[in-house]
């Protein structure tokens, strides 16, 4: 579960989303490929149109998200005397006035910072693709009426779409599907379901896996919400036996069969308008089929063994998780300003009822700035460490850190090709690891701004670093910390694209994990 987070961070994108999302492996990134792209192309639209309805959007932005002058304190006292909230057609008004952080009647001053959170708490739900706020005057001095427009955009999305071939899996294919807002109670659900079909390596089956959630984010228009969700996992994992690094023929790899059943269930709070803290219970039940003392045989011929890092037969995972998630992004999908904070710790123990004692702290955090009159820069940041006996899924795949690997689809492994190692240190025979992150910086460029169908889109070029190790690399190594948790480069560039169902993305990382070169 924690691994997610790190997922996210190195994927393409987040979905737009409520603060917390429903589930934390849903969260995420859209992988969503170039054929949805080309089934929903825009519009036919002029240059000319494109490059003002960007500028404008841009202007309006900077205006809406300027804080005021003078602090909390300036300006002449008012008291809210009423909401309205226009523009809404699927979405109660009652769903929209508790996610404010203002109240009627509530007295306040003109430049409460309540005023701008409002804002970026109403987008942060993912059901609008603009909010605006306006003041009117009131039926008595000092008393004035919010008035809340809203634009709202399709809530029924398209999370992910995993598709592609490698060596591992001839093919594979699947979707995850979320309504984000049912029947407007603000009530969200979603499923998934992925299948990978027999490859060539020794050991290794047909792969499937489904995944179902739900989450209420405001029981009864409070504070507290909740979410729960169900995982079944039917695996096949490959792992390396021989071969020189980088050398991804079928023959160095072999495979063991295993299967999860993962409950999940937890609450979550809105500690402030834009800050949610979570609690989570996990119970998992893993039926691992081994191969007896594994080993790999490296290139000078020696035989080492392999630590597939689980327990033989049955064994289970019971954990308790804290989350914390912080958005002030200007927009949940395309944002030029604002930045976005999640951190997640989970405890896993034998005292709880499982196999395994581990801790795992993970992180990620991306901020933006405007650049020039129409672009923005960003920094994206992940990074994380996993303590004591993890089981082998809870550990951090490369996948998760380095966006030209194949990720998983929905915990399954459906590549085993590793790192391109574009450094040339030691990144390719890297696949899990306890330590790990990546730091990417990116340039965003608006192409256009829609109000139809597909919202918008952007064209990106990102690079970074990213680095995976076991703690044993780290603290008993005897050769250097470059060598020890080896680093290597992460570019990528494309166009993405904000659209009725979700967010889709043509990128050389999107083509690159999905049919290797």
């Amino acid at each position: 579960m924690l691994a997610a987070v790190l997922a996210a961070a190195a994927g393409a994108s987040a979905q737009p989303g409520p603060a917390a999302p429903a589930d934390p492996e849903a969260e995420a990134e859209a992988e969503t490929g170039p054929a949805p792209v080309a089934e929903t192309a825009p519009e036919a639209e002029t240059e000319a149109e494109a490059e003002t309805e960007t500028e404008a959007e841009a202007e309006t932005e900077t205006e809406t998200e300027t804080d005021p002058p003078g602090g909390p304190d300036f300006g002449p006292p008012i008291v809210i005397e009423d909401i309205e909230v226009v523009g809404n057609r699927s979405t109660l008004d009652t769903v929209i006035l508790r996610a404010l952080p203002i109240r009627a009647g509530d007295a306040l001053r003109a430049s409460d910072p309540r005023l701008r959170d409002a804002r970026f708490k109403l987008l942060a739900l993912g059901y609008f693709r603009d909010v605006t706020l306006a003041l009117r005057k009131g039926t008595a001095r000092d008393h004035v009426v919010l008035t809340v427009t809203v634009v709202e955009r399709g809530t029924i999305v398209l999370n992910r779409l995993w598709f592609g071939t490698s060596v591992a899996s001839p093919w594979w294919l699947g979707a995850d599907l979320g309504e984000r807002n049912l029947l407007g109670t603000g009530l969200a659900v979603g499923a998934g379901v992925v299948y990978a079909g027999n490859g060539d390596i020794s050991g290794s089956r047909d792969q499937w896996a489904g995944e179902v959630r739900v989450a209420d984010p405001s029981v009864r228009g409070s504070r507290l919400g909740w979410r729960g969700s169900f995982t079944w996992v039917h695996g096949s994992e490959p792992y390396r036996v021989g071969g020189a690094s980088g050398d991804d023929s079928a023959e160095h790899f072999r495979a063991f069969s295993y299967q999860r059943v993962v409950a999940r269930g937890g609450a979550t709070w809105d500690a402030t308008a834009l800050a949610r803290v979570s609690a989570d219970l996990r119970i998992e039940a893993i039926d691992a089929t081994l191969p007896v003392a594994p080993t790999r045989t490296l290139s000078d011929g020696r035989v080492v063994p392999v630590d597939l890092s689980l327990r033989p037969g049955s064994s289970e995972v019971v954990s308790l998780a804290l989350g914390v998630d912080h958005d002030t992004r200007s927009d949940p999908v395309l944002p030029r300003t604002g930045a976005r904070f999640t951190a997640q710790g989970e405890l896993g123990s034998r005292l709880l009822g499982g196999s395994y004692d581990f801790a795992a702290l993970l992180a990620r955090y991306e901020r933006w700035w405007p650049a020039g009159a129409r672009g923005a820069l960003g920094v994206r940041l992940a990074g994380g460490v996993i303590i004591g006996d993890a089981p082998r899924f809870e550990r951090i795949h490369v996948g998760d850190v380095d966006r030209l690997v194949t990720p998983r689809a929905l915990g399954l492994v459906v590549s085993a090709a590793g790192s391109p190692d574009l450094l040339h240190s030691g990144t390719g025979d890297v696949s899990y690891g306890e330590v790990g992150g990546s730091a990417i910086v990116e340039y965003a460029r608006p192409l256009f701004r829609r109000t139809r169908t597909i919202y918008g889109g952007d064209v990106f070029v990102g690079a970074g670093l990213w680095a995976l190790a076991t703690r044993d690399d780290v603290t008993l190594r005897d050769v250097s910390a470059w060598r020890a948790a080896p680093v290597d480069l992460v570019v990528d560039a494309g166009v993405r694209l904000d659209t009725e169902i979700g967010i889709f993305e043509l990128t050389i990382a999107n083509a690159l994990g999905r049919v290797p070169l």
